[in-house]
């Protein structure tokens, strides 16, 4: 059985790839950004070649090995639409939004599409105005930071544990021309003290509460908080561990919360 291996490249690096897979044709999705097909004998071989080209820094991925499954490969690689007018998707995928966010996951966590994700990214769309500082808490890929951003925010900052995540974030800071406002470390939270216009946590619920006073302690009086990841049945006891904060009715997509608030100022 035959594999296929999707390139995405720039400008800088389409020679780069060529000097390595030889010269073919490319697509052209958007400004800066090709992509290509290369075929493979196998699957095991397209997945070797991606796993050398990853090594090597370039995005590619193992492509459909046959027809049968390429319906649900290209249902995995479709945009996510956010708000009115923006898409996140993979490097390698096309786009008509006037706003396209490139993310790729790496071995990080975060493509953009799970629900808890999608909640804060509906928010940060509607609701950053222009100049705001964010932290994002946990940040993965670094999904939510770059977005935020991408919507006007003037500066964030993104912390996680998982360097992986950390690498990931980077690159997709520097793909999405974010990388001078954007910063990503392993820096706890509790070494912070800068605050925040808006605090971001896409987190387990227990760690959500564990954090509670940290997270309310980066906030600035008139910001507001995101607190995503949590079912249901985990709502009540997550808002009781936040008696600071004002939280606005739940938001709810296919049965995983978020809740947006406000420090309560007496």
């Amino acid at each position: 059985m035959s594999g296929q291996v999707v390139v995405a490249v720039d400008a800088l690096s389409r020679s780069e790839v060529e000097s390595i897979l030889g010269a073919t044709e490319w697509t052209r999705l958007r400004n800066n950004r090709w992509v290509a097909t290369y075929e493979a004998e196998s699957e095991e071989a397209a997945l070797k070649t991606v796993a050398e080209l990853r090594n090597a820094q370039h995005v590619a991925v193992a492509g459909p090995p046959d027809i049968a499954r390429a319906v649900a490969w290209k249902k995995w690689n479709s945009p996510i639409p956010i708000g009115e007018n923006a898409e996140v998707c993979f490097p390698w995928v096309a786009s008509n939004a006037e706003l396209v966010i490139e993310i790729d996951p790496g071995l990080g966590f975060g493509r953009g599409d799970h629900p808890s994700t999608r909640l804060l990214l509906e928010e940060l769309a509607s609701r950053i105005s222009g100049g705001e500082t964010v932290l994002d808490v946990g940040c993965g890929s670094g999904i939510l930071a770059i977005a935020a951003v991408r919507f006007g925010a003037a500066r964030s900052i993104g912390i996680d544990i998982n360097e992986a995540g950390l690498l990931a974030a980077d690159a997709n800071a520097r793909r999405n021309g974010v990388i001078e406002t954007t910063h990503f470390a392993s820096t706890n939270l509790d070494q912070l003290t800068q605050k925040f216009d808006v605090v971001l946590a896409n987190i387990h619920d227990q760690t959500l509460r564990e954090l509670a006073s940290d997270l309310v302690g980066r906030l600035k009086p008139t910001g507001w908080l995101g607190l995503s990841g949590v079912s249901p049945g985990q709502i009540s006891r997550l808002i009781a561990a936040f008696p600071e904060v004002a939280f606005e009715p739940v938001k709810e997509m296919e049965e995983w919360n978020a809740v947006i608030g406000q420090l309560i100022i007496e």
